[in-house]
């Protein structure tokens, strides 16, 4: 349990050192310990000077709220009451604040200071300063503050990063709520019926539950539409850049929301080729993962639908970049026959373990330098930031008589 001097625990209880040293001395309270000559809070001083101001907020005079402490601390069902207080205002995150000195925060910003900045930075609460002198800071959320120096890194202005954030908390703001009417509906009624109060207790325990439920479900979430976004504008950049490749006007595309970002060809034909050749030269690998060894891996589908000869390519990995080109290279590292079912399920529905599984049962064949093979996951495994299989899907035309893929 995190210490704390009466100046932090003041902070931390959104009061005063003076106010504090009011409440001991009306027992409101307890006395710290004594470590030599400095005095320690700990976190359930932290809780009771929460509760005391969410009740003098409520209207409590300092009088009944020592008589509703007293109660508590003589052994009162009221116990069950405040520690449900405690556990509901305390933090919902295991993220520790921090202190950080202008210079330290201006290093942070590669170097920017800008006095409107960290005002605004104030005022959206990312910053709060320890006095006037705006020299020293406490950070209440260091991740939040590492995300905004991040983006700023990456070329995104101060403003609009806290333009972001304002917009974000909002959109919080109404997931949290959404949230909580869920659990009102369905789970506090039981509870609230009661007014003797004996079960909060109970409740208490169904908020600490509760807690990493809305967590992992907002993150489940995010990570799910990124995902689907992202991809859909990768496939509209890279869209963008296959037209100015062709000679011919492009078509126009139609007017729907769903309507795929790139032309799409038949799995394995000429054209799917092609476009995917055009495509690998585009992709750049993270500096720091790639693979310094080359490698050329040769790729033979058979029972291609719609052709009659195997479909035929090849992957050259150089300096952890992959680039595909049509037909085969004499004398390569490695070569590799699968059928087209295969070869669908490998690229298009990203299955993993399906390597494995194809060579122990037939369906592929590998023969040549085995190292090759690794040095080909490593280098597709640099590929940060590319999703790969959502990019290749959306070229792939529908298999015949098939539903478009998503």
């Amino acid at each position: 349990m995190a210490d704390y001097r009466i100046e932090d625990l003041a902070r931390e209880g959104g009061t005063t050192v003076r106010n504090v040293r009011a409440y001991q001395d009306r027992g409101l309270l307890p006395r710290p310990r004594r470590a030599g000559r400095i005095s320690l809070y700990d976190g359930s001083h932290l809780a009771r000077l929460r509760l005391i101001g969410q009740l003098l907020e409520r209207g409590y005079s300092l009088v009944s709220i020592k008589e509703l402490l007293d109660a508590w601390d003589n052994g009162r069902s009221l116990g069950g009451v405040l520690g449900l207080v405690a556990e509901v205002t305390g933090p919902w995150s295991d993220e520790e604040p921090a202190r950080m000195t202008r210079a330290e925060l201006t290093g942070m910003f590669g170097g920017l200071s800008d006095p409107v900045a960290i005002a605004g930075a104030v005022q959206f609460g990312l910053l709060e300063p320890e006095d006037d002198s705006l020299a020293v800071f406490r950070v209440p959320s260091p991740r939040e503050l590492a995300v905004c120096a991040e983006l700023h890194a990456a070329g995104v202005p101060v403003h609009a990063v806290l333009d972001h954030l304002r917009a974000l908390r909002a959109d919080m703001e109404q997931v949290a709520a959404s949230f909580m009417r869920l659990t009102e509906t369905y789970l506090w009624q039981d509870y609230v019926k009661d007014t003797s109060l004996e079960e909060a207790p109970a409740m208490t325990e169904l908020i600490r539950r509760l807690r990493p439920l809305a967590q992992r479900a907002v993150d489940s979430e995010l990570a799910r539409a990124m995902r689907r976004l992202a991809t859909r504008q990768l496939g509209e950049t890279l869209g963008r850049v296959l037209d100015a490749e062709n000679t011919a006007a492009p078509a126009e595309a139609p007017d729907e929301p769903d309507a795929p970002a790139l032309e799409r060809y038949p799995f394995m034909s000429d054209e799917w080729i092609a476009a995917v050749s055009r495509l690998s030269r585009l992709i750049t690998p993270d500096p720091e993962k790639r693979t310094p060894h080359p490698a050329v891996v040769d790729i033979v589908v058979s029972d291609v639908p719609g052709r009659d000869d195997p479909a035929e390519l090849h992957l050259d990995v150089f300096h952890g970049r992959v680039l595909v080109r049509p037909g085969l290279l004499p004398g390569p590292d490695l070569i590799i026959h699968m059928d087209c079912p295969t070869a669908r399920r490998l690229l298009l529905d990203n299955e993993r373990s399906l390597p494995r599984k194809a060579l122990a049962d037939g369906r592929m064949t590998a023969r040549g330098d085995l190292f090759a093979l690794t040095t080909f996951r490593e280098a597709i495994a640099s590929l940060s930031g590319w999703d790969l299989a959502g990019v290749l899907t959306e070229l792939t035309a529908p298999e015949p008589g098939g539903e478009v893929r998503p």
